[in-house]
């Protein structure tokens, strides 16, 4: 492993847990930026310039304004409702992350890595196949995800009813909850 590839490599497990341990959101979305554009660096020096590319278009750029934009709203309804609607939820949300985790480390399992075509740096013309036929289900089952991820911290937002509607005795009620 060259000095280059090993800075790459602590690089990418240092945005990684930046990501992860990052109280806040927004820092931890730049931090997921950083490894994107990272990965982004990589994949142009092992001369794959279209994924390059793509990792910048689409993930740096559009799925990352997504998350900032789930994260915008969960934001909103903190302020509007007045306590963190996650705090109940994080010990479910622990055990399904580790659900997801074995089910896509069982996936990992047997499958075979080696690619035996030549993917031509990258090319569009070399990946279209591959992508949509051997991997078409690793594809499907990401988007997938993202649409749910993005669903559900929709309606995590959503309040059972707004602050303005409770009465006296259960705004304070409400406050002793978050307390």
């Amino acid at each position: 492993m060259s000095p280059l590839e090993a800075l790459a490599l602590l690089a990418l497990l240092f945005t990684g847990v930046l990501v992860v341990t990052l109280k806040n959101a927004i820092h931890a979305a730049l931090a997921l930026i950083g490894n994107f554009l990272i990965l982004a660096g990589i994949y142009v020096a092992l001369e794959a310039r279209f994924l390059g590319f793509i990792q910048i278009i689409a993930y740096a750029g559009a799925i990352v304004v997504l998350f900032l934009f789930v994260i915008m709203l969960l934001y909103a309804a903190q302020g509007e409702v007045g306590f963190d609607p996650l705090a109940r939820s994080r010990p479910l949300a622990l055990l399904l992350s580790l659900g997801v985790a074995l089910v896509l480390l069982s996936g990992l399992w047997g499958l075979n890595l080696a690619f035996t075509q030549d993917l031509k740096g990258g090319l569009p013309q070399a990946l279209g196949p591959l992508l949509y036929g051997d991997w078409l289900g690793v594809l499907l089952a990401v988007g997938f995800l993202l649409m749910v991820a993005t669903v559900v911290a929709v309606a995590l937002v959503q309040p059972t009813r707004p602050l303005d509607a409770l009465s006296p005795e259960e705004r304070k009620e409400e406050k002793e909850v978050v307390r």
